[in-house]
């Protein structure tokens, strides 16, 4: 596992319009406001797309299944942006249905807009993370750094093999979620009394 904490940046909201490119309109957004690292939440209608459903086979490096839609599909979805070689480097999921017939999976190459796609772009700051070629997969990961282990490094010699600090402590994960999470996990999981 690897971790890397920062802070909330800027928040844009978006509107790409019937016949534009999703993802070559958002890459140009996001080159253009200097966005290096942030989450991407959107929702609305795609009337093409082509997207990765899974691997051809459950292998390392996998081959990915390609998948094409067309004809007016409703999509809502995620993506996260890390710096990259060459600029920002975005990575969608989204889930598209049309007449009771669904895919999920990585939009890639193409996703035309069918009306409108409403998209919230989270900017990220102060994280110590990129996106590299893994070669053992054959896809690009994320790379997260946190800064408990950067002191550690500056201070002594680095260990090129270790990229986290080791998780030691096992008390109840759920006591150390965010902002009440963990009262609203204890809820939805307690069971009715009788």
């Amino acid at each position: 596992m690897q971790y890397t904490e920062g802070q909330l940046g800027r928040v844009f909201v978006v509107r790409i319009d019937d016949g534009e490119d999703m993802l070559v309109s958002l890459h140009q957004f996001i080159g253009d406001k200097g966005i290096l690292a942030g989450s991407i939440l959107f929702l609305g209608a795609l009337m093409n797309g082509r997207m990765v459903t899974g691997p051809e086979e459950p292998v390392i490096p996998p081959v990915p299944h390609f998948v094409m839609f067309e004809g007016g599909w409703e999509v809502f979805g995620v993506g996260t942006i890390y710096p990259g070689e060459g600029g920002p480097h975005i990575h969608y999921h989204a889930s598209v249905g049309r007449a009771g017939h669904a895919l999920t999976g990585c939009l890639r190459e193409k996703a035309t807009t069918y009306l409108i796609v409403e998209v919230i772009i989270l900017e990220f700051t102060g994280l110590s993370a990129r996106r590299e070629f893994d070669e053992k997969s054959q896809i690009h990961m994320p790379v997260l750094q946190n800064r408990e282990d950067e002191t550690a490094k500056s201070g002594e010699e680095a260990d090129e093999t270790k990229t986290t600090a080791p998780i030691t402590d096992k008390k109840d994960e759920t006591s150390e979620l965010p902002g009440g999470l963990a009262e609203i996990i204890r809820d939805l999981t307690r069971r009715p009394s009788t």
